[in-house]
């Protein structure tokens, strides 16, 4: 087991595996992602109560989902970091944090749009979910901000391994933090594929088709960036002047 696991600690064999399932892995997130987008913007039926501002919801609710994902990445990699100074792990946070980032604006944008329609207004300062995402955000830029402050590469990555720990803490408040308070945020929809239910059968359908292309997208991206992370950091081995030569 720990063999497997130090193997896969290992740039280059991790370089070499995921060139070979990054083919099949943007396949099916073109595939998700067309057959979720066109779904949702063209085939979906208007709710009776929420009418077309589904289809909005329809991204929000994949896209805030897996934004809440970056924070626990990121901890364990920097976990992972600390105690076996893997240079893969810190690789994975490092380049996790831009994505974070980016999904934490989209959930604020999508969410804001959607709520300009159904509550009135596009922001609500009293709202503890809308506030302590935008926190997220902000908590995303202070970690790619720290690791550009801090010289020392090393020292960079144990402050943002720490900083990304503490960062889950506002994670499981962004989660529960409409079980907590009040908030103008309605709670969290269980799924329901009956016709009774609130939302709808179909809406669910595309929604869960949509999750896994956000994933997928968040998985591919990552492996793409962290193997360009890698080329720059091994940029004087050999296996790496090989590919590029």
């Amino acid at each position: 087991m720990w063999l497997w696991f130090a193997k896969l600690g290992s740039p280059r064999w991790f370089y070499e595996v995921s060139g070979r399932w990054l083919p099949w892995l943007s396949g099916a997130m073109l595939l998700f992602m067309s057959v979720g987008a066109v779904w949702a913007l063209l085939f979906l039926p208007p709710d009776y109560q929420q009418s077309f501002t589904t289809r909005i919801l329809v991204v929000h609710v994949a896209v805030a989902g897996t934004s809440l994902a970056f924070f626990p990445l990121m901890a364990v990699a920097g976990t992972i970091t600390l105690v076996w100074k893997m240079k893969l792990a810190d690789m994975v946070a490092k380049n996790a944090a831009p994505l974070g980032a980016w999904f934490s604006l989209v959930t604020l944008a999508t969410g804001s749009l959607w709520g300009s329609v159904m509550w009135g207004t596009w922001w609500e300062w009293t709202d503890a979910r809308l506030v302590s995402m935008l926190f997220q955000f902000f908590l995303l830029l202070s970690v790619i901000a720290l690791r550009s402050a801090i010289e020392d590469s090393e020292k960079a990555a144990k402050a943002c391994a720490l900083l990304s720990i503490v960062g889950c803490i506002n994670t499981v408040i962004i989660k529960y933090s409409v079980e907590w308070w009040n908030v103008l945020h309605q709670p969290s929809s269980p799924i329901n594929m009956s016709n009774d239910s609130a939302n709808g059968p179909e809406f669910w359908l595309v929604t869960g088709v949509m999750i896994v292309a956000v994933y997928l997208f968040l998985t591919v991206s990552l492996i793409l960036t962290t193997r360009n992370e890698i080329l720059e950091r091994e940029r004087r081995s050999r296996w790496v002047k090989d590919i590029i030569s």
